[in-house]
């Protein structure tokens, strides 16, 4: 990491993109947005790095992969984030933050270093989080727009025909995987239980789905902002975007990320919210069929937090592959 970190940084020094720092912007990003910045914050997350700057442009929100990092399937996420607010974003009235500038260089074949950067408008003082609402009641509210907001993306991007080639759905290359993520060895007992159901089950629930929109692909209370004065939720963090059935996001809402307790008092608003803003925006469906729409993507998000769990050996994928286990066996009710 080290040596790569050097070659990274003098790379850096030299002006080449894309950028790798916060501190030294390659020449194409200083070419793009001239003149003074003053960087308000930086701070490195899970799977990339962030800064946050003060600019004649506006403010700016650098998301990047920093020196030495040499992570593939960070810069995979990076570069997909990137396509859809170039080309797909724009299509959508759901709101995003708008991309400003992408840069993305793998490297050659032989000595890949895998380097990238999106920039877009910084929304931070005109928005707020998830950490703004102290109350339960507060909290609750804001899931019941996570949900809204989900069905919105859902309902304009179900059965577009801009979801082809990379952006595309393949139900047997998924029944594919899903076969060899049940035949991986060293699952638990319960949780191999859950995942070998689950994919000797999945042909059989894809069948029963109704089309097929783009999943946000990792959907929670933080991947949304609100404005500061009003107006609809934004939602950000599209790295993980995807073709699939309407359930796959919804079921990762309840069953991946909320725990037992959590899912039996809020699921039924959450379902039904989801439910009636789908139908307002012209995908209506009965209780039944988004119960199977449900039942198919938790058996798809089940598959992804257990090959996820083969690769990280952390406490929180443990405990995510626990509550979607317990998911799967708790059922789906309409």
């Amino acid at each position: 990491m080290s040596l790569f970190r050097f070659a990274d940084g003098w790379d850096a020094l030299r002006g080449r993109g894309p950028a790798l720092s916060s501190h030294l912007w390659p020449r194409e990003l200083r070419a793009a947005f001239p003149g003074p910045r003053r960087r308000v914050e930086a701070w490195v997350g899970e799977g990339a790095a962030f800064a946050r700057y003060a600019t004649p442009h506006g403010p700016l929100f650098l998301k990047y992969l920093p020196a030495g990092w040499r992570d593939e399937r960070a810069f995979r996420r990076l570069a997909r984030e990137a396509a859809y607010l170039r080309d797909l974003a724009p299509l959508s009235p759901v709101p995003h933050a708008p991309l400003l500038h992408a840069a993305l260089d793998p490297g050659p074949p032989d000595r890949r270093h895998f380097r990238a950067h999106l920039v877009t408008r910084d929304l931070t003082d005109e928005t707020t989080g998830w950490g703004a609402f102290g109350a339960d009641a507060e909290r609750e509210a804001a899931l019941l727009e996570v949900a809204r907001l989900l069905a919105r993306h859902h309902a304009f991007w179900h059965g577009r025909p801009e979801l082809v080639g990379e952006w595309g759905w393949d139900a047997a290359q998924a029944v594919r995987r899903a076969h060899r993520t049940a035949a991986a060895p060293g699952w638990t007992s319960d949780d191999g239980q859950a995942v070998r159901e689950a994919a000797h089950a999945l042909p059989a629930l894809l069948e029963e789905t109704r089309g097929v929109t783009l999943a946000h692909g990792d959907i929670h209370a933080g991947q949304v902002l609100w404005p500061v004065g009003g107006g609809p939720p934004i939602l950000i963090d599209y790295g993980q975007a995807h073709a699939a059935p309407l359930g796959e996001d919804l079921a990762h809402l309840l069953s991946v990320r909320l725990d037992a307790p959590d899912r039996a008092r809020l699921g039924p608003g959450l379902r039904e919210a989801y439910r009636a803003e789908l139908a307002a925006h012209g995908h209506p469906l009965t209780p039944a069929q988004l119960a199977a729409e449900e039942r198919a993507g938790l058996a798809l998000n089940l598959l992804t937090t257990a090959r996820q769990a083969r690769r990280e050996a952390g406490s929180a994928v443990r405990a995510a592959l626990q509550r979607v286990a317990g998911a799967w066996k708790e059922g789906v009710r309409d």
